[in-house]
């Protein structure tokens, strides 16, 4: 076999399928951030996320909030840096400068993120995962228990300090006045601007965005580590063994997710009687410290889930999507621009929560499909074989 592939029975199918929800959480989680000001409306921090009008508006983004925000950016991390084990430990076993192909494998992150930011949405996490990535060196050599309480560790202060910053941010906000007249300037123009026009519009925000990252290392490598802490004790290429412990797992983050979980919908959504202006920051901050516990569930209900081979097999299309994922996590940008941006159909502020949610749905299905079709064909996404090109380019 040549160094440079993987062979399919190389492949954890579970890991793909993993990978394959995740892409489903991303699409349903970023969906309001593509059709309107989400979070770049900062009244929202102000206010909080007022509950909108119609009860199936307000079903799906209680949905999305209780549900899928916060949890699925984690999974999508926590697998970052699972693959990160898988791959270093082949590159050794395969004789090539493993530190080396890995910063490549980085750096293509980086410039697509870039790119990503800069030429068509703000929401990018390729850049932050391409420059967190390197921190991952650091800990390679370090005893899995080192590396938890690493993880802990630094989750939690990270979090406290994401808490406490976006409360802190609250008090300074300039006058609501100025705030929803930037608002109506900047929906204009993402509903009725040219793409360039967007692109310079949004130039700025995207150079801020870029070096913003930076300061989002420390909420993402603690995932990173988590799943580099799995990858060297064997709880996905030997689950059977871990079996136990994947089922305390699933059912002490079932309970402890739902819980922490309806605080934060409450805190985020106005619906305690702590004012406003103070319930989001402390919502923020505990959903970037909780959002990982009920992810854990989905986690390890998908494993446990996928034990048997008919139930891998019923599963395969979400498999599909996951060997595909970069691919789909671009395409899905490409898409929801074009149907919100001005220079596609404009609908940029015009979607309510429940039609988001459908879109999502629809989005991901159409997403099944095509990635069922094009593997018949192919071994890997589009994107995903320019990345190895990338990659191996000069081993």
């Amino acid at each position: 076999m040549n160094n440079r592939e993987v062979s399919s029975n190389e492949r954890i199918q579970s890991l793909d399928i993993i990978r394959g929800v995740a892409v489903f959480g991303i699409v349903l989680a970023n969906m309001m951030y593509f059709k309107s000001l989400a979070q770049k409306d900062i009244l929202i921090f102000l206010e909080g996320h007022e509950l909108p009008e119609g009860g199936f508006n307000q079903f799906a983004t209680l949905f999305v909030s209780f549900l899928v925000e916060g949890k699925f950016y984690p999974m999508f991390s926590l697998l970052f840096g699972l693959g990160f084990y898988i791959l270093y430990n082949r590159l050794q076993q395969k004789g090539l400068h493993a530190n080396r192909v890995f910063s490549r494998r980085l750096v293509f992150l980086i410039i697509i993120g870039a790119i990503h930011i800069i030429f068509f949405w703000h929401g990018d996490i390729l850049l932050t995962y391409g420059l967190t990535g390197f921190f991952l060196l650091f800990f390679i050599s370090r005893h899995p228990k080192t590396i938890l309480i690493w993880s802990i560790s630094m989750h939690v202060v990270a979090s406290i300090v994401v808490g406490m910053i976006t409360l802190k941010g609250t008090l300074g906000f300039p006058p609501i006045g100025e705030i929803k007249a930037l608002n109506e300037v900047t929906t204009s123009m993402m509903a009725e601007g040219g793409y360039w026009e967007i692109v310079g519009f949004r130039f700025t925000d995207s150079m801020i965005n870029i070096i913003s990252n930076i300061f989002s290392i420390p909420t993402i490598l603690p995932l990173f580590l988590l799943g580099l802490y799995m990858g060297k004790t064997g709880m996905f290429h030997h689950a059977e063994a871990h079996l136990g412990r994947w089922k305390r797992i699933c059912l002490h983050s079932l309970w402890a997710g739902l819980l922490t979980s309806v605080a934060t919908t409450m805190l985020m959504h106005n619906l305690t009687p702590i004012p406003s202006y103070i319930a989001y920051g402390v919502g923020f901050g505990l959903r970037t410290l909780t959002g990982p516990i009920l992810m854990l569930f989905y986690l390890s209900a998908i494993i446990l889930l996928t034990r048997k081979e008919i139930q891998k097999k019923i599963m395969k299309p979400f498999a599909n999507v996951g060997r595909m994922a970069l691919t789909n996590y671009l395409m899905q940008t490409l898409i929801l621009v074009f149907i919100f941006h001005g220079y596609g159909l404009g609908l940029y502020g015009q979607f309510s929560s429940g039609a988001g949610l459908l879109l999502s749905i629809g989005v991901y299905i159409f997403q099944l499909i095509l990635s069922t079709l094009y593997l018949k064909k192919f071994r890997q996404g589009p994107m995903e074989a320019l990345w190895r090109k990338w990659t191996y380019s000069k081993v």
